[in-house]
């Protein structure tokens, strides 16, 4: 339950490519969805294609940012839920924001507000590209990109919590996958760790906290769930930034190691941590911490059930201050 003024992320990078000015909204819609149970949802309302910010790609065009928020329906004037925002993946290549729609409808269903979010893509990559193959550089701002896009939503969500019935002292970051090395990374590094990695992209792209928009929101995250994700080193998780995590991982992933390794086992790709060394380094600081493994599984193994079922038991244990602490395997759940 640190305070943040961070979102960097390290160069991390090549990693998942596969696999990983202000705008005023516009008008937003509302309309039910369909939740995992099939069957309509009136418990939920949805707003739409709210733009965030804008900004280039990598290809230099103007990109409208936009996410989708999931609120109560039934919320009353002046009432406050839990904030959860969610990170897509696909690789920093592919995904978009609805792929999420059922999931964080049932978080909806549960008593919190959540939003998905688009974020900019490397469209210079293909699925068939040998991740060994790739241009880090290009990469390394393909990642930083998602980071910046990352933070100003938040930035923009804060600055709309009366409107979205969010209580802004119980924040929450999800992500799987390439969200799920977005959000690690982006909560725990800094702009100055960027700035070192890749030699002026601060100058070039802007920085980590302003672009997009032009808020200037801060905000105090207090949990996260991380599937199939790592660092590039668990140290940059420390006493004055380590907040409770639930990870997920596939025992047998060729992408992100589960422990650690070089990033689709490829000899020129970075070393990373993945959620075996971060469950270890969150219990040695003494932080509670749950870890999902699937020993005979790979990238991304768990089924959204899964996921939503642990991670709603999780967050609500943080929220109780009874935090849920311990490694579980295969289908083993951690919510009793």
């Amino acid at each position: 339950m640190k305070s943040v003024e961070l979102f960097s992320i390290k160069s991390l990078i090549l990693l998942l490519f596969t696999g990983c000015i202000f705008f005023s909204c516009e008008k937003n819609t509302a309309v039910n969805r369909i939740n995992n149970g099939g069957g309509s949802n009136p418990d939920v309302q949805i707003f739409q294609d709210i733009q965030y910010g804008s900004n280039k790609d990598m290809m230099g065009n103007a990109v409208a940012l936009k996410l989708d928020v999931y609120v109560p329906a039934h919320a009353a004037s002046g009432q406050k839920f839990p904030f959860i925002l969610f990170v897509h993946g696909g690789g920093f290549t592919a995904g978009d924001k609805g792929s999420a729609s059922s999931f964080l409808q049932s978080f909806a269903g549960q008593g919190f507000v959540a939003a998905s979010i688009d974020y900019r893509l490397d469209s210079s990559l293909d699925a068939g590209t040998d991740p060994c193959d790739v241009d880090t550089t290009i990469t390394q701002r393909g990642v930083y990109m998602a980071v910046q896009d990352t933070r100003a939503a938040m930035r923009f969500m804060v600055a709309n919590a009366l409107k979205y019935h969010i209580d802004t002292s119980h924040i929450f970051l999800n992500g799987n996958s390439a969200g799920g090395i977005t959000i690690l990374n982006a909560y725990y590094l800094t702009q100055a760790d960027f700035n070192a990695i890749i030699p002026g992209v601060q100058a070039d792209l802007g920085g980590v906290n302003n672009a997009d928009n032009n808020l200037t929101n801060t905000f105090r995250i207090i949990g996260m769930a991380a599937n199939s994700a790592c660092l590039p080193n668990p140290n940059y998780i420390n006493s004055f930034n380590v907040v409770p995590t639930i990870f997920f991982h596939g025992g047998q992933d060729s992408v992100i190691p589960v422990e650690r390794g070089q990033a689709h086992y490829c000899p020129n790709s970075m070393y990373v941590y993945g959620s075996g060394s971060l469950y270890k380094r969150l219990l040695q600081l003494g932080e509670p911490t749950v870890l999902h493994i699937d020993p005979t599984g790979g990238h991304g193994p768990y089924t959204d059930d899964f996921l939503f079922s642990n991670e709603l038991c999780f967050f609500n244990s943080v929220l109780n201050k009874r935090i849920e602490s311990g490694s579980f395997t295969g289908q083993q759940p951690s919510c009793y």
